[in-house]
């Protein structure tokens, strides 16, 4: 209800469904409305009211909020033309492509995924979204095309759709593919797991997820699991599916489909991209709100060094006690607060990854302008906590003079254990 420009509708997410209040207002609240009813006018009013109570839709009244909730309502009496068409299934799909092509984007995978619907009775809605959903619990919000992508690359080893044998959407085919999709996602958020990756939120990309997903479908071998880290990892930091993502990822499910091991699948898929170049101080120097590689990789180092949460509990960033989060988000933290350096240093520097800590979503620390001691103090966050972020507890100290080279020296830091952890993970020998 408080957007100011498009989007003004979503789908409903697990962060949307646990929102608290009338930000998101379901539009099957309205649709049953039928405001020549006193009774289910008031409603809508007493809800208009409540938005602007809440401090929502700045700017107008509750009258305006209550137009505005109308004007949604009143799609249900929208009129909606239907065209019927008797062809075959084929060229259903192709006819409705063409005719939509003026119209909301629709994806190739939107409409091959009515094709399984038409040959699948009940399979969309009763396996496929519940899967969706379900994983989505477990912090892997996925795009439905992605998902179903995953699909064909483990039953075919296609992603280009038009290219997969038409018998393939047939339920003798289509339910065994899908069997054992759901099994190897499964299995990989669990090997994920053992990483720290708790959610796809901090991912820098999701393409490469299709490709993994086939390398723990063909190869159950949880030992070497780390070799597939690796190339996922150096996979996000190149960009290996920035282009052309469809022949990119075919390149790829090939390469798995002809491999014999995990070791060799993962070889085959390293040549494809150089990978090699060590990570350097510079990378820690980008912005980290234009770095999402950096970020995840950030935080997969502070995981790895079994980093404590800086609240007062005190518990492993991740973790609940001795439990495992899953759907666990990170926070990124300034390190050296941004109003403390203001105009004493490029603002370039501020936002430099090598100013950032990485804590849960818990805590809320007011920092305000002080200089760093004030809210280690206020907050007791030790000196092992510190470390244990790759600080050193004595320079934190410093004055605003001090920034630029306290900065660059935990950038070089972070980028000797960034190539620590590689070094831990890739296969050997490494492919040049």
């Amino acid at each position: 209800m408080n957007a100011k420009e498009a989007p003004y509708f979503f789908v409903a997410d697990a962060v949307i469904r646990k929102a608290i209040g009338s930000r998101y207002v379901p539009l099957s609240r309205l649709l049953v409305l039928e405001t020549s009813k006193e009774r289910d006018q008031k409603v809508l009013q007493d809800l208009a009211r409540q938005i602007k109570i809440e401090g929502l839709c700045d700017g107008m009244d509750a009258m305006e909020v209550y137009t505005r909730l109308d004007r949604v309502r009143k799609i249900r009496d929208k009129d909606l033309v239907a065209i019927t068409v008797d062809h075959e299934l084929e060229d259903v799909v192709e006819i409705f492509s063409r005719l939509n092509s003026r119209g909301t984007r629709v994806t190739e995978a939107d409409i091959y995924l009515g094709v399984v619907a038409a040959k699948n009775s009940g399979w969309v809605r009763e396996t496929f979204l519940p899967y969706l959903t379900k994983l989505g619990d477990s912090g892997f919000e996925l795009d439905p095309n992605l998902l179903f992508r995953t699909l064909t690359g483990v039953g075919s080893k296609k992603v280009r759709f038009k290219e997969i044998q038409d018998d393939f959407w047939e339920p003798k085919r289509i339910v065994p593919a899908w069997n054992r999709t759901a099994d190897a996602w499964k299995r990989l958020i669990s090997r994920f797991r053992e990483y720290g990756i708790l959610s796809a939120d901090p991912m820098p990309t999701q393409a490469a997820l299709v490709t993994m997903v086939s390398l723990v479908d063909k190869f159950d071998d949880s030992s070497s699991f780390r070799y597939a880290l690796y190339w996922f990892l150096q996979a996000s930091r190149f960009g290996r599916y920035s282009g052309s993502g469809a022949t990119s990822l075919e390149e790829d499910l090939r390469d798995i489909s002809e491999a014999t091991s995990l070791d060799d699948a993962v070889h085959r898929l390293l040549r494809r991209f150089s990978h090699t170049a060590p990570m350097i101080a510079d990378d820690f120097m980008r912005d980290y709100s234009d770095s999402r590689f950096g970020r995840f990789l950030l935080y997969l180092l502070v995981y790895r060094n079994k980093a404590q949460d800086w609240d007062t509990h005190g518990h492993r960033v991740g973790f609940e006690g001795l439990a495992l989060l899953s759907d666990f988000r990170p926070q990124w933290h300034h390190i050296f607060p941004k109003k403390y350096l203001e105009g004493h240093v490029d603002e370039d520097l501020v936002n430099a990854l090598g100013n950032i800590a990485v804590i849960g979503p818990e805590i809320n620390i007011r920092i305000s302008a002080k200089d760093p001691m004030k809210y280690i103090t206020k907050y007791k966050i030790s000196d092992e906590k510190l470390s244990q972020q790759f600080i050193d507890p004595g320079s934190i100290s410093l004055s605003q003079s001090g920034y630029k080279t306290w900065v660059q020296g935990r950038a070089s830091r972070l980028a000797e254990v960034a190539n620590e952890f590689f070094a831990a993970i890739a296969p050997l020998p490494l492919i040049v």
